[in-house]
């Protein structure tokens, strides 16, 4: 992915953890997350997989895996560690699941992403499930990993059943038309009549557009009397399609 792990190890703004597995206590493994994170001063600590970890512990630990996994992340983000761990989620041809454990209480944030048949390939997608104390999108969307980061596709709105893996394709009614405006503006418009009065940021993040691009259609659309402004929040004005 373009990034020199060994160099990031050389210049001590890296620690890798192996697990070994059976023969560790919850004390023991979170002895040595604390002593890592203090070698070299770590701001984030990943898990991966909070399954390799449950395996990786002890059996007679195995019993009280929940709490032992809370007293673990509670511990770290005390002393101002970010934690972000990932977790394997059985696959359920017929309904929805996204997260495993009964865990989702320990998070913030929960990001679910999943592999998807489209057309024959198999597609990354992801949705956001949980963002504590922020208005998020909840869209699905392609996406890839590459050696720039994490690029997101166009969202998934012509599909059903995404979270099985094998979506059906319903192409959705158009919105009304709105005489004169850009796609990216009728999009914004669009949204702020289902979320009612949203700031600049909060609407770049559902749309998954640049702020810059948000601002300036909103621009357009005060001037055009689609939306009104209050303090930094954006409203839609009532009108009927066509006008």
């Amino acid at each position: 992915f373009g990034m020199d792990f060994r160099k990031a190890e050389r210049d001590d703004k890296l620690r890798v953890m192996y697990l070994r597995p059976l023969d560790l206590s919850v004390d023991e493994t979170l002895d040595e997350m604390r002593k890592r994170v203090k070698e070299i001063g770590a701001s984030r600590l990943v898990i991966d997989s909070i399954s390799g970890f449950e395996m990786a512990l002890a059996p007679t630990f195995r019993s009280d895996f929940r709490e032992s996994l809370y007293r673990l992340i509670s511990a770290v983000t005390a002393i101002g560690v970010t934690v972000f761990s990932t977790v394997e989620v059985l696959e359920s041809r017929d309904r929805l699941q996204l997260t495993g454990y009964q865990i989702s209480f320990l998070t913030d944030d929960i990001i679910n992403q999943l592999y998807v048949e489209i057309a024959g390939e198999l597609r990354k997608a992801l949705t956001i499930v949980k963002m504590r104390g922020s208005l998020h999108s909840s869209v699905f969307r392609e996406y890839e990993i590459t050696t720039s980061g994490v690029l997101l596709r166009e969202p998934l709105t012509d599909f059903d059943a995404i979270g099985t893996g094998m979506p059906v394709r319903h192409f959705r009614s158009a919105w009304p038309a709105h005489p004169g405006l850009t796609e990216r503006e009728v999009l914004l418009l669009q949204t702020l009549i289902r979320t009612g009065a949203v700031a600049a940021r909060q609407l770049a993040a559902l749309i998954g557009s640049p702020l810059t691009d948000v601002e300036s259609s909103l621009d357009r659309l005060l001037r055009l009397n689609y939306v009104v402004k209050d303090g930094g929040q954006y409203a839609a004005i009532a009108r009927p399609a066509g006008m």
